[in-house]
């Protein structure tokens, strides 16, 4: 019958309680019950034995078989830094077989409790309209558990989550063991319309009296965004079958960088024609507006009827792009009616004058 533990002297520091794994091995023994005995104990201290979580006071051993516990001993108060503690275990077994483990503990100083947290990369770069993710380690540093609550400074407007690395949910706390590390990733959102510039974020981590801090950066490159529309909003009007109909259009950038080499173009309906002045914009600053004048010239064979006009607009190398639809009612032309008016006309004058000149015949 052998007692033992992998480490059966150790140095650590000093705790409030100190788990020390035990394996009981029957070496051609009848199975039989084991009593777990402390023979000898430092004066004040205590201890016990657990196994699954429970307090136990012997292990069944099968033959040729071994079983684990594990010795919970909890210091004195007494106890100190840079002291040896001697300590001795006992497995009675059945018929006289015995087993002793002498253990020797020595408490090392122990270091300050203390949170670190750090970045794998602090800096990232990339345009308004995407998400920064920063992958940070948190260390718990200290003896205890700890519950990590999670929080950031950002400039307003901005969004900050955390969530475990490549998880999905949020979280604003963590759960740390006594000397336990961890991963979490930081998203921070920001509104697409941010110029460029470089943007501080402050992530701070807090445990009771524990706390660690790490700076972030997010260096935002600047990007164009594109809107077409109106003066009034409205996408719809009124057109004649072979006459030209002019409306207004207001290009502007809502982005945080120019939009360069902006090319406007339609498209309409077979044989109709549009003119866009001007076609090309050269450059376009944020917050910028550029009006368009937009002449529709429907074809004088069309119908009656709505089509549909499609206007584009694209930055240089696709950088930003907008586009928009207008309805427009195709309706004959006025002049087309004042000739049947004359044509009725003229035709009711030359038939009144037969019948005044030969309806008495």
């Amino acid at each position: 019958m052998t007692l033992s533990t992998p480490y059966p002297e150790q140095a650590l520091g000093l705790k409030d309680t100190i788990d020390i794994p035990l394996e009981i091995d029957n070496a051609g023994l009848d199975p039989q019950a084991v009593q777990l005995s402390v023979d000898q104990l430092p004066p004040g201290w205590k201890a016990h034995f657990m196994g699954d979580d429970r307090d136990i006071g012997s292990v069944f051993v099968g033959h040729d078989a071994s079983r684990t516990a594990t010795l919970v001993v909890e210091p004195g108060k007494d106890a100190k830094e840079q002291h040896s503690y001697a300590l001795r275990l006992v497995a009675n077994g059945e018929g006289g077989h015995r087993s002793t483990l002498p253990l020797t503990l020595t408490f090392d100083k122990t270091p300050p409790a203390a949170l670190d947290m750090s970045a794998t990369l602090p800096t990232l770069k990339g345009s308004a309209s995407t998400d920064f993710t920063y992958h940070l380690t948190l260390d718990n540093k200290s003896l205890h558990a700890v519950d990590v609550n999670l929080s950031a400074d950002a400039p307003e407007d901005f969004q900050v989550d955390f969530s475990p690395q490549y998880g999905a949910e949020s979280i604003t706390s963590l759960p740390l063991k006594a000397g336990e590390s961890k991963q979490l990733d930081v998203k921070v959102h920001m509104p697409p319309h941010m110029a460029a510039a470089t943007y501080p974020i402050k992530v701070h981590a807090t445990a009771g009296e524990l706390n660690a801090s790490v700076d972030l950066q997010a260096v935002v490159s600047g990007s164009p965004r594109l809107t077409l529309s109106t003066p009034s909003g409205q996408l719809s009007g009124s057109v004649y079958a072979g006459e030209q109909t002019s409306m207004q259009w207001v290009l502007t950038n809502t982005g945080s960088a120019p939009a360069h080499n902006v090319k406007l173009s339609a498209e309409a309906p077979q044989h109709w024609q549009v003119k866009l002045v001007p076609d090309t914009i050269d450059t376009l600053a944020p917050g910028d507006r550029a009006k368009i004048n937009a002449t529709l010239s429907p074809s004088d064979k069309s119908l009656a009827g709505d089509f549909m006009v499609g206007f584009d607009a694209r930055a240089d190398q696709g950088a930003a792009t907008a586009s928009a639809d207008y309805r427009a009612t195709v309706s004959t032309s006025t002049m087309w009616g004042m000739v049947g008016v004359l044509i009725v006309l003229a035709a009711l004058l030359v038939v009144g004058f037969a019948v005044m000149r030969f309806g008495r015949r």
